[in-house]
């Protein structure tokens, strides 16, 4: 997925909800220069966002199952890398399924102005 600075972007993650099973957590992680952190996590207590730098810039979808896309807004450069998107059901007979996918996020920077732009006249005499 490429994103553009100060944009926004979607990073996908959906699956088709199965009768028996419930949603028990949702979260994603972000791997950058081999270190992972967990961004933000769905459980029973609500949603957690766990990184401060991602407060108020990332959303899930709240009242659509089987949708756990994070959205991204006002990308930051630093936002690249490999996001994780692990969710765990619990089933009718009580044990645990996980599934994740990971996506590499790319943003890149706004195409420069170019070189033929020139200010008005009028700013260059005063």
């Amino acid at each position: 997925v490429t994103g553009t600075w100060m944009g926004s972007t979607i990073v996908p993650c959906t699956y088709v909800p199965s009768e028996g099973f419930t949603e028990q957590t949702l979260s994603w992680s972000v791997e950058r220069d081999s270190s992972s952190s967990t961004i933000f996590r769905r459980d029973d207590l609500g949603d957690h966002i766990l990184l401060s730098k991602f407060r108020g810039r990332v959303s899930i979808p709240k009242q659509s199952p089987g949708n756990a896309s994070l959205l991204i807004e006002n990308l930051e450069m630093p936002d690249s890398g490999h996001y994780t998107c692990q969710v765990i059901w619990r089933s009718t007979d009580n044990s645990l399924i996980t599934r994740e996918v990971t996506t590499t996020v790319k943003v890149r920077d706004v195409n420069p102005p170019s070189s033929s732009w020139e200010l008005p006249s009028s700013l260059h005499h005063p």
